[in-house]
């Protein structure tokens, strides 16, 4: 189990998400597992989101279009790489990288 003080980061160079490990602080290992396969789920997501809008800018022929698409692409990838530090974050206090669910099949 993570034990991180809510003044102290896992590492001087980790970010970490202070108020997650107040909101976990009272839940049982099952629970915090429940909202640590929910949330890489959602960063599979984003991230697959941010995929298709880079393929978008690469097929772009027209400036504005491309320009459209290139600040599209800034967002997901804000977006991306915010919700990575809430993966990494729950997945510090929870201590350990639970089993997913198998992908369903389209």
């Amino acid at each position: 189990m993570f034990n991180a003080s809510a003044n102290g980061p896992v590492s001087g160079t980790k970010l970490i998400l202070r108020p997650l490990i107040g909101l976990m602080r009272d839940q049982p290992p099952e629970e915090i597992e429940r909202h640590v396969v929910r949330e890489i789920e959602k960063h599979r997501r984003l991230r697959d989101d941010a995929v298709m809008l880079e393929a978008k800018i690469n097929a772009g022929s027209e400036p504005e279009s491309t320009r459209e698409a290139i600040q599209d692409y800034i967002a997901a990838m804000i977006a991306v790489h915010a919700q990575q530090t809430v993966v990494s974050t729950l997945l510090d206090i929870l201590g350990y990288i639970p089993d997913m669910p198998k992908l369903k099949s389209h």
